[in-house]
């Protein structure tokens, strides 16, 4: 008896349609899995044989082969327990092979039947609508997750017999009722109002966020760096049902669960100066997606930037630009999406009192090497540099300045106008436009086409210098709600590179 049940596998973060080809025929008994398993696929024949018996059923004394197609791909995790266990039991399933081929089955199987949590439920949900499949049986820990999927008939079963009895008709299960995606009005414990003074930094940070600009921040140990980097999360725009179904499919691929099945704020992404390049780009075995993927539609922060590995953040340059990365593999290539807002802060010297009230102990060779980690095109990568200096004693007594909340409006405000913009491309916003985009969507007034003359030609801007000058004051004149960029917007946004001039030329 030949049997065929369709399930899926992932590549990454798209699902895959994979045939579970069953065949029974007399011979000595044996149970082959077939098709590029891996090791916890071949173990799926204790656990199939165990689910079966336990559930009732009668597990043949036969000779069973089962195919996994496409045979040239690599198939993983425990997705294809319970297609082969229906394949087994085709001969006591009373619904039409026509209705098997419209369903898709996943599940990993317990040893008494029961049908657990598998990864990457979201991502073989949508893939399945895509391709035309009509109804998904799933297991019912997965629950959370489905119920935001539209467009797809969704089965959640607890074990194996209530699949057995539903495919005979002896039961039946509720259709589930998909949920529109609730975006939830996030209320963060770190809020700007409780940096005291430095307003250009903050002024800054809110440039950055409503132009999706990255950020540089430079100053002593203690100066606030890293408390205006948390808060940047609770000044970024409300994440929309796009980027929430985005981001979940990454989180659902690589097995990050939330109570709620998606992923309903934007990322924060924090890791150590010690991690790996592996675990910072992705990669590995499985290709798996790194913390670049990870803070997709949110923030990266770098905290000490220049005590990360060389090599990493050298790694970092083309996917910041690009805002995708790929990872190839001997028979497929993998392309996730990597658009964060990348966030990274610096001392700047090893003992961090260089050009601060204290003293530095630093030598002068110590400071350039201390310096120069920080290569010259991946500056070029930064549109804001920040120096964020120690407040006076006078500014701890004064009251708190705005919430993030009244920030976020002006910043959800900016964001609109380049929506409105962007209309019909797929720029969202003004960082991700590029060179050829400038002169259509960056016009200058006289005053401000003299000024930019000027900066050029004394400053000596590169290229991508020129191209990011022109992001920020566009992104400056979308907050003042000006059609056309000014003069103040452009020496405002050059503003925002003395640092770099200060501390790297």
């Amino acid at each position: 008896m030949l049997s065929v049940i369709n399930s899926s596998n992932l590549i990454g973060i798209q699902g895959f349609k994979v045939l579970v080809e069953v065949d029974i025929t007399r011979g000595i008994p044996s149970f082959n899995i077939v098709g590029l398993p891996s090791t916890e696929i071949k173990e799926a024949r204790e656990r199939v044989k165990s689910a079966i018996g336990n559930s009732g059923y009668n597990f043949p004394n036969s000779r069973i082969i089962v195919n996994l197609s496409p045979a040239d791909m690599k198939k993983e995790g425990s997705f294809f327990d319970l297609p082969i266990s229906i394949g087994i039991l085709r001969g006591i399933i009373k619904k039409s092979d026509d209705y098997l081929n419209e369903s898709i089955f996943i599940g990993e199987l317990s040893l008494d039947g029961n049908i657990r949590r598998v990864k990457g439920i979201l991502p073989i949900l949508i893939s399945a609508k895509d391709t035309g499949i009509k109804r998904v049986f799933i297991p019912y820990e997965n629950l959370y997750e489905a119920i935001f999927v539209e467009g797809i008939q969704i089965i959640p079963l607890k074990n194996l017999k209530e699949c057995i009895d539903y495919l005979n008709d002896l039961i039946t299960i509720n259709d589930l009722e998909t949920k529109d995606i609730y975006i939830e009005n996030i209320e963060y414990e770190d809020d700007f109002s409780d940096i005291q003074g430095n307003f250009f930094v903050k002024r800054g940070a809110e440039i950055a966020c409503a132009g999706n600009h990255n950020i540089l921040m430079i100053g002593p140990p203690g100066s606030g760096k890293t408390m205006i980097a948390k808060r940047i999360i609770s000044i970024l725009p409300k994440i929309n049902k796009d980027e929430i179904i985005e981001i979940s499919k990454i989180y659902s691929s690589i097995g990050i669960f939330d109570n709620i099945g998606i992923l309903n704020k934007r990322p924060f992404r924090n890791p150590h100066h010690t991690t790996t390049k592996q675990s910072i780009i992705g990669g590995g075995k499985e290709a798996k997606p790194g913390e670049i993927v990870l803070a997709h539609r949110g923030v990266l922060f770098l905290d000490e930037i220049a005590e990360f590995d060389k090599k990493i953040l050298e790694s970092l340059r083309q996917p910041i630009e690009d805002k995708k990365i790929t990872i190839s593999r001997v028979k497929y290539t993998l392309e996730y999406p990597c658009n964060f807002m990348l966030v990274c802060a610096m001392n700047p010297c090893p003992c961090g009192y260089n050009m601060s009230n204290q003293e530095c102990r630093c030598r002068p060779y110590e400071v350039d090497r201390y310096i120069n980690k920080i290569s010259g095109p991946l500056l070029d990568r930064f549109d804001v540099f920040l120096e964020v200096n120690s407040i006076h004693y006078s500014e701890f007594n004064k009251e708190k300045t705005e919430k993030s909340k009244d920030i976020r409006k002006r910043i959800e405000n900016a964001r609109e106008i380049q929506n409105e913009r962007f209309k019909g491309t797929k720029i969202k916003t003004n960082d991700d436009m590029k060179s050829q985009d400038i002169k259509e969507y960056c016009k200058l007034d006289d005053n401000a086409l003299k000024s930019i003359d000027l900066i050029f030609s004394k400053y000596n801007l590169s290229n991508r210098s020129y191209t990011k000058l022109l992001k920020v004051a566009r992104t400056i004149s979308d907050l003042e709600e000006e059609k056309y960029i000014t003069q103040d917007s452009i020496m405002e946004a050059f503003s925002y590179r003395k640092a770099y001039y200060k501390y790297f030329k």
